[in-house]
């Protein structure tokens, strides 16, 4: 077996012939608790792109084919990965997912302007006035289920392929800041402004605390919202040729890596985690701290 052969492996086929299953899958993305060594994962963090044949541990930052899968979790070399993926039963093994397992994904029925006052007083507890987060953001009424019979509501935030980040302030003890969810496709939303400068940042309540913290509407540089770290690849040809770029990423494992990965393609980075909210996850945590201060212009 060459590593061209061992990629047609599904990943999903792998980690079943090891005995793990996927906790949930949301349309094309199946999720499992980390495999990875030294990884204790008790809420799901572990993302696997069934059609691409991808993964990403969100946590570590980690991810890419099934040989990088294998050499992550055997601690071998792609030798070793190829000898680990020649088992007989991979060749013939077809992992399905139970019915319990599958979920149709989110059907979004209604999008509409902001007005619902929940969702209003939800942002506005993040620290975001609704003047801003009107700018920006919908609501949108959705399902999880054909047969549900109430629709949730939610805040919509649209990406660049029709997707939507969807967060309300229903919040549960594995999301203590409020419910979070996505609507297929996945990916990242742009918003333009003068090209010679690069604002990239992780989520976009982050966004709008930037807005808030700079004390602006509209951010003055071409701005990318990750939507998650997972989708820094889908960037890396704009990263490569920005003249300079801004981040603002969370200060986490995924985060730090993140950066590190965006270094690697440009040098001409400056990150402003580590100079606005070096003692804070992420730019919303800071914006709703005592040491918030205006003082910046993007």
């Amino acid at each position: 077996m060459n590593c061209e052969q061992a990629k047609q492996i599904k990943i999903v086929d792998f980690l079943s012939s090891t005995g793990r299953n996927p906790a949930r899958v949301y349309g094309d993305y199946a999720w499992y608790n980390s495999p990875l060594p030294f990884r204790n994962d008790s809420n799901p963090s572990f993302k696997v792109n069934i059609s691409k044949n991808i993964w990403i541990d969100v946590a570590t930052g980690e991810g890419g084919n099934i040989l990088d899968l294998v050499m992550a979790m055997n601690s071998t070399s792609v030798t070793g990965a190829l000898m680990i993926l020649q088992k007989p039963e991979l060749s013939k093994h077809s992992f399905s997912f139970s019915e319990k397992q599958k979920s149709p994904g989110i059907k979004i029925n209604h999008i509409q302007p902001l007005q619902n006052r929940a969702l209003i007083e939800y942002v506005e507890n993040r620290g975001i006035p609704a003047d801003i987060a009107s700018r920006y953001l919908m609501e949108a009424y959705y399902k999880t289920y054909p047969d549900q019979e109430k629709a949730f509501f939610a805040l919509a935030f649209k990406n660049d392929k029709g997707g939507h980040e969807l967060r309300n302030g229903n919040k549960t003890a594995k999301q203590p800041q409020g419910y979070k969810v996505k609507a297929t496709p996945n990916y990242v939303t742009t918003i333009p402004g003068n090209n010679n400068t690069l604002n990239v940042f992780e989520g976009f309540m982050d966004f709008l605390s930037a807005m808030v913290y700079f004390k602006t509407k509209k951010p003055a540089h071409k701005t990318i919202i990750l939507n998650s770290v997972v989708n820094l690849n889908y960037i890396e040809s704009l990263l490569k040729s920005a003249r300079k770029i801004n981040l603002y990423l969370d200060n986490d494992d995924s985060g730090i890596t993140a950066v590190e990965r965006v270094k690697e393609l440009n040098p001409k980075v400056t990150n402003y985690s580590t100079i606005i909210y070096p003692q804070y996850k992420d730019f919303n945590q800071f914006l709703n701290s005592n040491d918030y201060e205006n003082k910046r212009i993007i």
